[in-house]
């Protein structure tokens, strides 16, 4: 396909491009001239980088200014992605007859946006996504909950931040023979929910020492980055290590473990942000019920502890979202992530790999260059985070109906 082989010349230019000489190459250029110039036209109107006679020369054209629209390869590909079957005769029929193609592609791409069998799949990949899925059983919380209310949200056309706010309904049901959802809360002892962030199939697959594995998930599902999460504008040096992060670094606990501790690895990095999340998620036992104390445990030796905000942190600080962003609870949690730009943008990011075919974009490292995602960001925070309407977009964009 023309897809296959366009990707194959790619990586050649790559590869040429990747010259030891080069202009992204760590050696200095040849002549003893670091700085790069402008542009030059040669005679044989190809581009080359000034300052270096042994770069590689910037062609004009490349391969994607050769692709061309094809609305009957997008709707094949496009419907294997949303209903998980080829597309029939009659509908690549419809596109490759019709007067205006692009209506008539959107117009089947309507109708599968709208077809049950995309529900189904849309609760498929929430829960590859989320690392969720299973039923409830021996006295133990559906691990389902979550990948459906995330599906219910997207399929019903209501704000992506619900994932984070919603306070009731945030547990429920799915029948995939009559393709409805059922209302269902998630009955765990929560004062107030916050959506996917209370859910019990969640804290209970989650559970381990000091809440880290939840607000790993937290930080890796929903902004798409592992930690550490904040960066300072530069870096300050303690024991003779590079400390990146915003908050001081004394603000973490030394005891019973030091976060503080530069040995090895600068342990401050990551955890003067995680620490500041996760006693928001201690009081959720290893069934997912919220208890009136905190259910994790510290790692001591000889026997662990219950872990107390002191593990965390030093006496004054104080749970909080990001550096300046205070949280007291988790619905206030669920606010600040609903108003992160990250957290949209990872969003948009998913759905942007899951219509390309792209890996996970944190464990597979399937990023997505801001200048691609930009226009689709756009879109979402236009369209009132509706992730659906923002699949639909880019369904119809260039970047998937070219080949």
């Amino acid at each position: 396909m023309k897809r296959t082989r366009m990707l194959t010349l790619l990586a050649a230019l790559a590869a040429g491009a990747c010259s030891s000489s080069g202009p992204s190459s760590l050696e200095p250029p040849t002549g003893g001239n670091t700085t790069t110039g402008g542009n030059n036209n040669t005679s044989g109107g190809e581009n080359t980088t000034g300052g270096d006679p042994e770069a590689p020369p910037i062609p004009d054209k490349t391969v994607l200014d050769d692709r061309v629209t094809s609305y009957t390869e997008a709707l094949r590909t496009a419907s294997l992605k949303l209903v998980r079957n080829l597309p029939t005769l009659q509908q690549i029929k419809n596109v490759e007859t019709a007067t205006d193609q692009r209506a008539a592609y959107e117009a089947e791409i309507d109708a599968m946006l709208a077809d049950q069998r995309f529900t189904a799949r849309m609760i498929k990949w929430w829960r590859d996504t989320m690392r969720q899925g299973g039923g409830a059983q021996d006295n133990k919380p559906s691990r389902d909950t979550a990948p459906v209310f995330a599906t219910r949200v997207m399929v019903e056309e209501k704000p992506y931040t619900d994932l984070f706010t919603a306070t009731t309904n945030t547990c429920p049901t799915y029948d995939g023979a009559t393709n409805t959802f059922t209302d269902g809360n998630c009955d765990n002892g929560v004062p107030t929910h916050a959506g996917v962030l209370t859910n019990p199939g969640v804290m209970m697959q989650f559970y381990g020492n000091m809440a880290f594995r939840r607000v790993r998930w937290v930080q890796e599902i929903f902004v798409c980055t592992k930690f550490p999460a904040e960066y300072a504008a530069e870096p300050k040096q303690v024991n003779g290590a590079d400390y990146t992060g915003p908050w001081p670094f004394e603000s973490v606990a030394t005891a019973p473990i030091d976060f503080q501790d530069t040995s090895s690895v600068v342990c401050a990095n990551c955890h003067v942000t995680i620490n500041r999340v996760a006693p928001l998620f201690a009081n959720f036992n290893m069934n997912g019920q919220w208890m009136n104390d905190s259910q994790v445990e510290t790692p001591t030796v000889p026997d662990p502890q219950k872990t107390v905000l002191s593990h965390w942190l030093k006496d004054g600080e104080t749970t909080a979202w990001r550096f300046g962003e205070p949280v007291a609870d988790l619905p206030a949690l669920g606010q600040a992530m609903a108003a992160d730009a990250d957290v949209h943008d990872c969003a948009v990011a998913r759905m942007y790999n899951f219509a390309m075919s792209k890996e996970d974009i944190v464990s597979d490292l399937a990023t997505v260059p801001p200048e691609v995602l930009k226009p689709y960001v756009e879109d979402f925070l236009a369209n009132g985070m509706n992730l659906k309407k923002t699949l639909r977009t880019i369904l119809l964009s260039d970047d998937f109906t070219k080949f």
